[in-house]
């Protein structure tokens, strides 16, 4: 252990300093304590703030786990139905149609089902150019942009509609594919819940599991906590000025939650939410989850076919359920690793994975765009997955 701790250490402020992120923090917790923590770096280079374990961090798609979390406690209340239509729900998801080319689609032969949305086998995308289907999007998040900018932001009902109304990729659960589906999953917890989405996850998660700063926006009183997000520019690390996927700037409560890139947390409540899926969905004496639900979260839920699909990087030997990555095989994996951890990333660089062969949760978190996996966390994968049993 001393050796790991030595080797972090060294790794990540080797990593600030040549500015390859502004800051860094990794966070191991083995056999039901924290075997390490460090942070490196800064919060806010301009400003010599120095990240620490209470800095808040922007967690874009890390948010995703979250919100299936949320969404398996409305299903164990009997409220929402796996397999149900999503149009059920959500009247945008009524005669949907799948993009052919930029001028022809087809009509779906089945509805996108609720479970589509936590295996990403929906159809939908992400805005993009590769794709008729990529590019219908992006035009529509580039309109919320600009509502964004004119403070006119649609509310998450209104957006997961019109999301609805965008032509897919392919025909429902044909494939895998990355994109707003952990968004629409969030409208329809809201739409079934009768109330906003951050109020929902607040009651399931956030208060039973103590986790104090997460949210959907910093409040003014923890502004000196929150960290100034960098982008590589000209070869340097500058703050991002941008609206990403239509987000505002986390400053005021916006009118659309989104589930799958809206939340901001430390690394600490994303330790309690760890720990509760590391414990079958147990936090403390409160039950959150039952463990048949952290099973079939946590598990793979893609055919032969459907794996075909995940060709990134970052997937290989991994499988996909509940919103999370799932390794299948260790060997065909990016890193050392574990048969059935799981976990997922953010567009920011925040990541988790929990490990109960190994009875491990590893976080680490960043705070620079386009990170997801870096080379850093990778490395501090392989520290640890070298030392610890």
């Amino acid at each position: 252990m001393k050796r790991m701790r030595k080797y972090l250490t060294q790794t990540m402020d080797e990593a600030t300093a040549r500015g390859e992120t502004p800051c860094a923090l990794t966070l191991v917790w083995h056999n039901g304590k924290e075997a390490f923590f460090h942070a490196s770096g800064y919060a806010d280079l301009g400003k010599n703030v120095p990240a620490c374990r209470d800095t808040i961090f922007r967690l874009y798609s890390l948010t995703k786990p979250m919100t299936a979390a949320a969404a398996m406690t409305l299903v164990e209340r009997g409220e929402l139905d796996l397999l149900a239509p999503v149009s059920d729900y959500l009247e945008g998801f009524q005669n949907q149609r799948v993009a052919l080319s930029d001028d022809e689609t087809e009509p779906v032969k089945r509805s996108i089902q609720v479970r589509d949305l936590f295996s990403m086998t929906s159809g939908l995308c992400y805005p993009g150019d590769a794709t008729p289907a990529e590019r219908t999007m992006a035009r529509l998040f580039a309109d919320v942009s600009a509502q964004e900018e004119a403070g006119l932001q649609p509310d998450t009902l209104t957006l997961a509609n019109r999301i609805g109304q965008v032509p897919l990729a392919f025909q429902p659960g044909e494939k895998w594919m990355y994109g707003t589906s952990a968004d629409v999953l969030g409208a329809v917890v809201e739409a079934v819940s009768g109330q906003p989405l951050d109020a929902t996850m607040a009651e399931t998660l956030f208060q039973p599991l103590g986790m104090k700063d997460t949210g959907f926006f910093v409040p003014e009183e923890n502004l000196h906590r929150f960290a100034t997000l960098y982008e590589h520019k000209n070869g340097l690390l500058s703050p991002y000025l941008d609206n990403h996927l239509g987000l505002n700037a986390f400053l005021t409560r916006p009118n659309y939650i989104a589930g799958g890139a809206g939340a901001v947390s430390t690394i600490d409540d994303m330790l309690r939410f760890a720990r509760m899926l590391l414990n079958g969905g147990m936090a403390g004496n409160t039950r959150v989850l039952s463990p048949r639900s952290v099973q079939w979260l946590s598990h793979n839920h893609l055919s032969a076919e459907q794996l075909a699909a995940l060709n990134w990087d970052s997937l290989y030997g991994y499988g996909y359920g509940g919103l999370m990555r799932v390794l299948m095989e260790p060997a065909r994996s990016f890193s050392l690793g574990d048969e059935g951890e799981f976990g997922w990333d953010g567009w920011t660089g925040p990541y988790m994975t929990v490990n109960p062969k190994a009875n491990l949760i590893l976080l680490v978190f960043l705070q620079r765009t386009d990170s997801g996996i870096t080379p850093l966390t990778r490395k501090v994968r392989n520290i640890v997955y070298s030392r610890v049993g």
